[in-house]
């Protein structure tokens, strides 16, 4: 169990202590599952403010982290520390736990797979003693709250970083201060927020400049914004990269001479990685070609821990796909189900499209929304629907306002529903037995209606 001294807590974030120094253990922004000798931070959300529960919080929690005065007479014999601003003091005592800490941290981010990669490097790493971001906590609120998770045992800390804007990595990347920092890729996810893809590498590479002194750098050599990368040590990965490229940089005290991870498919769900001394046969059970790439970043990032590449071959070949990630279901009718619908940006899509293009079967697509695409949006939809069409589908639905554009560019099989009941009628009565369906779009989409509705017809 990790403790900490109120005064301390205090002391490192500005504040005022009122009461008495204590011994905690944890820190929570939930009154709802406060606990004895818990810390209280009183944050002020979209719908609550943290302030309206200090009361109900106090018959649990040791200590409460407030920006308002809490009179004596109500702090029964607890404690609280009177700060400017609780956001910040969460960030500050996420930064002060995490420089406690013992444990590598690694950090991840990137446009697609920075889940897949998270989740895939936390089962290689099951072994040890680790602590992983759970879910979707990879904001200014859920990167906290992660680092509040972990345990002074822990051997291994692996934090997934989100953005949907500019300036919002770096001030997460400087409370976790990486070992070791990955960029999945670039890509149109959330490309509103950033403007355009070149601000897309420049946030999420800003990941890279706060790296430990000696950390380092796992980059997708397939994107080509290796000009924002600060001077790190390095670790390449992709698709058939040139040796000769003046990309190989060593690193302090790593087992092996350069710094690459090359990556050739074999055939559907099997490749090949070459990292200097290393020529390894790698045999995924998660679907789709994008997944050579996640799993090489996972290599990348283990061989760069030091495990042994023997060890990280049986672990990634024992990795489930994460739910809602090209989960294949076998449904009634010899009827194949690939539910992709955990989330969707047009190289996500696109992805999923050719995975869709591989199956042997007559094969449709039920399309939801794509969500901040920016002013460019109606065309990011079109270009799926003549993807799709050039890709061999041979059925295109659609629900939702945006995905109109990807149905209607796709000609004659394309079908737009504006309800959800038609859209469940035509289903019902229309999809061929021994047929494919690929159910994808945004999580506002909310699409997981329509898989559960197929899985349950009869």
């Amino acid at each position: 169990m990790n403790t900490y001294s109120l005064k301390d807590i205090s002391n490192y974030i500005g504040g005022n202590l009122i009461g008495e120094d204590r011994i905690v253990s944890n820190f929570s922004i939930d009154s709802r599952t406060i606990n004895e000798n818990e810390v209280f931070i009183c944050i002020k959300g979209n719908k609550y403010d943290g302030h309206q529960f200090i009361e109900d919080s106090l018959k649990k929690a040791s200590c409460i982290v407030s920006s308002r005065d809490i009179p004596k007479i109500n702090l029964q014999n607890k404690s609280y520390i009177k700060v400017q601003d609780t956001y910040k003091s969460l960030h500050m005592i996420a930064e002060y736990i995490r420089q406690k800490s013992k444990a590598k941290f690694i950090a991840i981010t990137g446009s697609n797979g920075k889940t897949t990669v998270k989740e895939m490097l936390a089962h290689v790493l099951s072994d040890f003693q680790i602590t992983f971001t759970k879910g979707n906590l990879n904001n200014h609120i859920g990167v906290p709250l992660t680092i509040f998770s972990t345990n002074q045992n822990d051997d291994y800390v692996i934090v997934e970083i989100g953005a949907n804007g500019l300036n919002e990595i770096g001030p997460l990347a400087k409370i976790i201060k990486p070992d070791i920092a990955a960029v999945t890729n670039i890509g149109y996810a959330h490309i509103e927020g950033f403007g355009s893809l070149d601000n897309t590498a420049k946030e999420k590479y800003s990941i890279f400049e706060y790296l430990q002194n000696d950390g380092i750098a796992v980059i997708n050599n397939d994107d080509n914004y290796t000009k924002y990368i600060s001077k790190k040590n390095k670790i390449f990965f992709g698709n058939n990269i040139n040796f000769k490229k003046k990309l190989i940089q060593r690193v302090k005290n790593f087992p092996y001479k350069t710094y690459f991870s090359d990556i050739s498919k074999i055939k559907e769900k099997e490749f090949n990685i070459r990292h200097k001394e290393i020529n390894e046969i790698f045999t995924l059970r998660l679907n789709g070609d994008h997944n050579f790439l996640n799993a090489a970043c996972v290599i990348s990032i283990s061989l760069a821990l030091g495990i042994d590449i023997d060890f990280i071959k049986k672990k990634i070949e024992s990795f489930e796909s994460v739910s809602s990630r090209l989960k294949i279901h076998s449904i009634h009718n010899n009827i194949t189900l690939i539910d992709d619908c955990y989330n969707a940006n047009p190289s996500s899509f696109k992805a999923a499209l050719s995975f869709l293009s591989d199956r042997n079967q007559k094969k449709l697509v039920l399309m939801g929304d794509m969500v901040e695409l920016g002013e460019e949006t109606e065309n990011f939809h079109a270009e799926i629907g003549n993807y799709a069409k050039k890709m061999g589908i041979d059925e295109f639905l659609s629900i939702g306002k945006n995905s109109e554009a990807a149905s209607s560019v796709f000609g004659k099989n394309g079908h737009h529903f504006n309800d959800a009941e038609s859209l469940k009628s035509y289903l019902n009565n229309n999809i061929e037995s021994s047929s494919c369906i690929l159910i994808k779009g945004s999580r506002k989409a909310k699409l997981e209606e329509y898989v559960d509705f197929l899985k349950k017809r009869k």
